[in-house]
């Protein structure tokens, strides 16, 4: 009876020492309360996440007021309210995937922790094992921050077509129609003075307002032209090139597309023709709009002279192309090797992205 008992003992002992050993080595964080929420133990780990040297510095303390006291903002956290140690009076189990433990020095810490019950001698208390879930939260902060630049360029395109829609429409129903009617009057009265030989200034005056007209009618073409709002891209696209100084040839599809979507290809379109007539050289271009899967590609070509390309410090406008691309989900390549033309392919989403206000 002896023998047994001494081999019971040394067997106990050996199992202390193992459980001892597995904890200290256990990657995860592991601290244990008693029936008062007490703490009666803690592993490295959790030592080296809360910010504590030495076991001792915890055993005794009261655990919510010590380690989770503390709300995110600052605000204190009643322990009335902590699920942590509700284990002790429910006996059922508690997982939280994401919380706040407060570490020596009162800075916060972001954990995930799983709590269970465990009977003691004096009572019910709860074993806690938690890890440190910095990294993710970084991750997970630094997404919803590029969603949120995302949404905000997405709101400044879809902000900036919409101005340009009201800004054409008032110059076609405000100053261009008044210019109108002041041309239609100076010919009635060219024609009523004079009519085998008009007057110099009248006809002067005349001309001066027909150049006028001319002028408003091609800037509010460049803001939005109504054929995009009413025909769409490939009519708009038709009347763009129409008065391009190269030619151009067109391979666009007739779809109707979002009208975010739309706006943007146009615009992408017009800079590439207008950067081909400013800076390129050609004798040709082309231009190709389809549907590929779920994108919208867009490829303009020339035969120029190549040496296009986003960061160009000659007010090719790409730089500022490529933002307005990627503010709706989008991608922009362009291929421009020296006296060999230049390539731009930009894709867009056939739907706007679905943190765009013009998603819907």
């Amino acid at each position: 009876m002896d023998e047994q008992r001494r081999i019971t003992k040394q067997v106990g002992s050996d199992g202390d020492e193992l459980l001892e050993a597995l904890l200290e080595s256990m990657a995860d964080a592991v601290y244990a309360v008693d029936a008062d929420g007490r703490v009666v133990f803690a592993n490295r780990a959790a030592l080296a996440i809360l910010g504590y040297e030495q076991e001792s510095e915890l055993l005794g303390r009261a655990s919510h007021a010590t380690i989770h006291n503390l709300r995110p903002d600052g605000s204190p956290f009643p322990e009335a309210e902590c699920p942590l140690l509700a284990p002790r009076a429910t006996g059922e189990p508690v997982r939280v995937d994401e919380d706040w433990f407060v570490r020596r020095d009162g800075s916060l810490v972001p954990v995930a922790y799983s709590s269970a019950p465990v009977r003691l001698t004096a009572g019910r208390g709860a074993v806690v094992v938690f890890s440190d879930i910095s990294e993710r939260h970084l991750a997970e902060a630094e997404r919803l921050r590029a969603e949120s630049i995302h949404a905000s360029r997405a709101r400044i395109v879809e902000a900036t077509l919409e101005e340009r829609r009201r800004l054409g429409r008032d110059l076609h129903d405000g100053a261009q129609q008044r210019l109108t009617n002041v041309m239609v009057t100076l010919q009635l009265a060219a024609d009523a003075v004079l009519p085998d030989e008009p007057s110099r200034l009248v006809t002067a005056a005349l001309e001066e307002t027909r150049r006028a007209v001319d002028d408003l009618r091609d800037l509010g073409a460049g803001l939005h032209p109504s054929v995009l709002t009413h025909r769409g891209l490939h009519a708009a696209v038709a009347s763009l090139t129409a008065r391009t100084p190269v030619p151009v040839t067109l391979d666009v599809a007739a779809d109707r597309f979002a009208p975010m979507i739309e706006g943007t290809a146009y615009f992408v379109i017009a800079e590439a023709l207008a950067n081909i007539g400013k800076h390129a050289q050609a004798t040709e271009a082309s231009v190709t709009v389809m549907v590929d899967g779920e994108r919208l590609r867009i490829e303009v070509t020339d035969d120029g002279r190549g040496s296009a390309m986003p960061d160009h410090g000659r007010g090719s406008g790409l730089a500022g192309l490529a933002d307005r691309i990627a503010a709706v989900g989008g991608t922009l390549a362009v291929a421009s090797p020296a006296g060999r033309g230049t390539r731009l392919v930009a894709t867009l989403p056939l739907e706007p992205a679905a943190s765009s206000p013009a998603a819907g």
